[in-house]
């Protein structure tokens, strides 16, 4: 094809700037921080900065971070990083690790997602029989809470053919290793604990969504305490962790319209042994009088279930979307 001098040129010029920021980036993925600058550059994202808060834009998402903060918004969802935004040679940095487990799998999940597309769902509620889990001034039990929530997406799931199992679907007690026992023995695919949670202050509020903590950190919730563990089987899955929290994340907080705690890290036993992508949905705080008064309403439980439901659905298509 006959290409004119300017086009020659342009395509030139192009073919350069590509190669010059693929080798940037392949440089930067060597080292243990990529700049603000790296990321908007490979998004081609425009970028502006408020006081302490970073915008990064284009067309289809937007990043927003916080100088010396470990909270980034992703298309207006808090997502909770391991280490501080800091202050490098390049200008705002955060860890590698966080751009290659968490951001990147989030904006371009085709990249990170398995290649099999799930077709076995484990739903596992909180607490049971004598473990009451946290009980609010109304008498709301977590554990027949979040039952009902669970119950409620399984019929959904159902209705869409999809294979769903349930840790127990009554009110008995399970230890944390029978629960991820049993999500390997029936073949899950993905793995979905249901909880609700309760603080020493009634004014907490809100949802969030936990994956495995990456090893080496320290999870959201250990203030600085050094709570660096052990690695599990959950770490195999760090990227597809962070898409499905996200998918599920983002989704409850359209349904149930409450305070967005963001996706966060820990360690728990459940999604440390978890032979799947898994997550821990904490629903609201039942210490909380707004949240405990809503979570007696079964149209607002019907709420939260979609939300989980949707995340699930919005998973799963992103995992289509790859084998088409």
């Amino acid at each position: 094809m006959y290409l004119n001098r300017k086009t020659f040129f342009l395509s030139q010029a192009f073919l350069l700037l590509s190669g010059f920021f693929s080798r940037s980036f392949a440089k930067s993925t060597r080292s243990k921080s990529i700049s603000l600058a790296q990321i908007a550059r490979l998004y081609s994202m425009q970028t502006t900065q408020a006081g302490r808060q970073i915008t990064m834009k284009n067309k289809w998402n937007s990043i927003n971070v916080r100088t010396n903060g470990r909270t980034v918004g992703i298309n207006g969802v808090n997502i909770w990083l391991h280490y501080p935004c800091f202050r490098t040679n390049s200008g705002w940095s955060i860890r590698m690790d966080d751009f290659q487990k968490t951001i990147d799998p989030i904006l371009r999940s085709y990249k990170y997602l398995p290649a099999q597309i799930p077709k076995v769902i484990v739903l596992d509620p909180g607490h049971g029989g004598k473990d009451s889990g946290a009980i609010g001034k109304r008498k709301v039990y977590e554990k027949l809470a979040v039952l009902s929530i669970a119950l409620r997406v399984r019929k959904k799931l159902q209705a869409k053919n999809i294979k769903v199992y349930m840790t127990r679907s009554t009110d008995r007690f399970l230890t944390l290793e029978q629960r991820s026992a049993y999500a390997k023995k029936v073949g899950a695919d993905l793995f979905i604990s249901i909880h609700a949670d309760a603080a020493g202050a009634a004014s907490a509020n809100g949802i969030e969504t936990f994956v495995m903590t990456a090893s080496g950190y320290d999870s959201t919730n250990s203030f600085g305490r050094g709570e660096k563990g052990p690695t599990g089987t959950g770490n195999k899955r760090d990227a597809a962790n962070a898409i499905l929290g996200f998918s599920i994340q983002s989704n409850l907080l359209k349904q149930a319209k409450r305070t967005d705690r963001g996706l966060r890290r820990a360690r728990f036993a459940v999604l440390r042994n978890a032979p799947c992508p898994a997550v821990l949905v904490e629903c609201g705080f039942l210490s909380n009088p707004t949240e405990e008064k809503l979570m007696l309403d079964k149209r607002y439980r019907d709420k939260l279930a979609q939300g989980i439901t949707n995340g699930i659905l919005g998973y799963l298509i992103l995992v289509k979307r790859v084998h088409k």
